[in-house]
């Protein structure tokens, strides 16, 4: 009798905990809420062998994760490709119509595109077993534990009179944050002087992944349904059918979706949604639209890592109002001076703002930003911040242009201004030496032992910089171009931050790169150093030890010469084998390899030509153990002559990974598509450089081909 009671009671506090958190009606006050949960709380403590992992009690109580285990989807969690017109909605119904040319109508199911963290929630007889993070779509993280605190998250399915619990079932959708909520948790934060979320995407995602249930539990997250995963033991025919009948089991689905059957009518809800956005209580950045019949899903297809039947409708950048409080220049490791506008910090897209490039000088020109314009700002592809506009009707009658410093913030030195240029070159590109003047650059054109001087074609773009005159003795310059040279990608020295750089360039123990393999010879002294030990000191120096010994394309890349990336490091390795060949290398060589133009070739030319970095390399290079190429066959280069473009997200290899092992098998990869490209590899959310593909007819391959198109690449031109 008491184990019936129990389970009764169970099941009553669960449909009072899906009428409050999911149905937002509640019908029963809070004190009677209360009075059940402890007539329940007393049940178990009295007969504490009726507890059960399911009863509403044990939300919160698992002990903290030591870490989380990973876990294999058994279908993968799909991301969806954008569009951001009606022109390009036009071209995806185009692309369905193709695949299904003998029916004209079907059902189209709209939903919000919700910003939040995705996850998969699996049911086995009705009771939750799993919570899955989407990871990278094919291996999420099991964050079970924490998944059970959320409250609109049925620990057990609720009975329904029309159809039976399923025998497996897995549901996709997002856990979030409301507006209301997030602001009542940053009130508290701010309050107990506690972190402060950028956004409520990042509270939430941040939340799902505690070790400590008990933390989870506290912030006040939730769930809404959005995707199917699998079901056995019911018959679902589409996503309305699924939605209806989870929504029966107990399971938070959108009561926003709409099934339409057209165009037309996925752009009224598009339009609807836009305008109610800020009434909709939490955040989202578009709509989505679905094919909702399964049966035509599976006609329709998938595309690299997003199915064919479904777009994301984005939303335009959003936008806000707020005052600029100032206005100063920061210097890069290049020596560029970057107008930057301090804002009175202003929400835009889900994000607290209160830094804005102004980029370079014709755009502070272009815009006339003064220190208390009003302005609105933009978060470009809901990322980076830009200024749209300065509203000058509201402008202050003493309100100043801004003035160009004449010098250096950082070192006192004259500033120079200079203009990116691109160079054109003779058909038969022979040797051209380049100087420099201030910001103008000459270059003299021999042909053979002809002392005759042909000045190239210079093209100004409109993109004006300034720049600080002591090129590398600036103390912010050196400070750059040393973060850069010790960073992962370069000499990958573990233990020199910024800050560490900062206070070693003050106490005069480094004055350049070479200076970073003589701090072995100060041990004893970096010990006695405030905030450095023995531990650490010794750890920075077994690292610095390592690094000696370092890859010819990696000592170029670490160098930091103007537009030289990992890329072009990698090329000028292969090219020329060792470094002295790199270094003095004429125009005609390096224009002569296929991913270097003139302007790039014209950047190495006057690095090596400047006179702090020839005495530089003379006491650098002794200190280093430079790796010889190996030079490779044919056999060893099967994509030799390729050139290949990288595009969209890629989730199975990080881009990096992706770009060096194509590059070690002879292929050249390039930023831009053209028609030279061989092969696009495009990952989720490819835009132009795919689109550009298709037009000039470029074969395009997914991640899940590349090992197919490493075996057999000629399969794929």
């Amino acid at each position: 009798m008491k184990t019936e009671g129990y389970e009764k009671l169970k099941n009553s506090i669960r449909k009072h905990d899906y009428n409050y958190y999911v149905k937002d009606d509640p019908d029963i006050s809070d004190h009677e809420y209360d009075e059940l949960f402890r007539k329940l709380l007393e049940i178990e403590k009295d007969y504490p062998d009726l507890i059960t992992q399911d009863s509403p009690s044990q939300r919160v109580g698992i002990t903290p994760e030591t870490g989380f285990v990973s876990y294999s989807h058994k279908k993968q969690m799909l991301s969806l490709s954008n569009v951001f017109s009606p022109d390009e909605l036009k071209e995806f119904f185009t692309r369905i119509k193709k695949r299904i040319i003998d029916i004209d109508n079907f059902d189209i199911l709209c939903e919000p595109k919700m910003d939040g963290a995705a996850v998969s929630l699996i049911y086995e007889n009705g009771l939750l077993v799993k919570g899955i993070t989407r990871g990278d779509g094919t291996t999420g993280e099991d964050v079970t534990s924490n998944i059970k605190t959320i409250k609109s998250i049925p620990q057990k399915l609720l009975p329904s009179t029309s159809i039976n619990i399923p025998k497996y079932l897995e549901i996709r959708g997002e856990i979030y944050i409301s507006k209301k909520d997030f602001s009542n948790l940053n009130n508290s934060a701010k309050k107990n002087e506690e972190k402060v979320f950028a956004n409520p995407r990042n509270a939430a995602a941040g939340s799902l992944r505690q070790l400590d249930p008990a933390i989870t539990a506290r912030r006040p997250l939730s769930f809404i349904a959005h995707g199917y995963g699998d079901c056995e033991g019911i018959e679902i025919k589409s996503l309305n059918d699924f939605f209806n009948k989870i929504s029966q089991l107990g399971i938070p689905t959108n009561n926003l979706n709409k099934l339409v059957n057209n165009m037309e009518s996925c752009l009224s809800y598009y339009k609807n949604i836009l305008k109610n956005r800020e009434k909709i209580p939490f955040d989202i950045d578009g709509v989505v639209y679905k094919v909702n019949d399964f049966k035509l899903q599976d006609r329709i297809g998938f595309i690299s890592r997003s199915p064919r039947w479904a777009i994301a409708h984005k939303f335009p950048a959003e936008e806000a109002s707020t005052l600029i409080e100032d206005i100063n220049f920061q210097i890069g490791r290049t020596g560029i001076l970057t107008p930057v506008a301090r804002l009175k910090p202003v929400r835009v897209a889900g994000v607290v703002v209160s830094n804005c490039t102004l980029h370079n000088i014709d755009e502070l020109e272009r815009l006339d930003p003064r220190v208390g314009d009003q302005v609105i700002i933009r978060r470009a592809g809901d990322v980076i911040p830009q200024i749209v506009k300065v509203n000058v009707s509201k402008r202050e009658d003493n309100s100043q242009k801004v003035k160009i410093p004449s010098t250096c913030p950082s070192c006192g030195s004259e500033i120079i201004q200079e203009n990116a240029s691109d160079w054109g070159v003779h058909d038969d590109k022979k040797q051209v030496k380049i100087k420099t003047f201030g910001s103008k650059i000459e270059a003299s054109y021999f042909i053979q032992s002809n002392p005759e001087r042909y000045k190239l074609k210079e093209i100004i773009n409109k993109a004006a910089f300034i720049k600080c005159s002591s090129d590398f003795t600036c103390p912010e310059i050196l400070k750059g171009s040393l973060t850069h040279f010790v960073s992962r990608k370069a000499f990958d020295i573990d233990g020199l931050g910024q800050e560490i750089i900062s206070t070693l360039i003050k106490l005069n123990y480094i004055k350049d790169q070479s200076d970073i393999f003589k701090l072995l010879n100060h041990k004893d002294e970096l010990e006695n150093l405030d905030g450095f030990g023995k531990k650490s000191i010794g750890n920075l120096l077994s690292s610095i030890k390592e690094s000696r010994s370092v890859d010819l394309s990696k000592l170029i890349y670490s160098l930091g010469i103007p537009e030289v990336g990992e890329a072009t490091s990698r090329n000028l390795a292969n090219a020329f084998l060792e470094f002295d060949k790199v270094q003095y290398a004429t125009f005609k060589d390096l224009i002569d390899l296929d991913d270097i133009g003139s302007k790039v070739a014209a950047n190495i030319i006057k690095y090596f030509q400047d006179p702090f970095i020839t005495s530089l390399l003379v006491r650098l290079l002794p200190e280093l153990d430079v790796k010889p190429i190996e030079q490779l066959s044919d056999k060893d280069t099967p994509l030799k002559g390729y050139q290949i473009v990288l595009t969209g997200k890629l989730s199975k290899y990080s881009r990096d990974e992706l770009k060096e092992n194509l590059i070690n098998l002879g292929a050249k990869v390039s930023s831009s598509v053209s028609k030279k490209t061989t092969i696009v590899i495009a990952g989720e959310n490819a835009g132009t450089k795919l689109k550009k593909a298709n037009d000039l007819g470029i074969n395009i391959i997914n991640e899940d081909n590349y090992a197919n198109f490493l075996n057999e690449p000629s399969k794929y031109i």
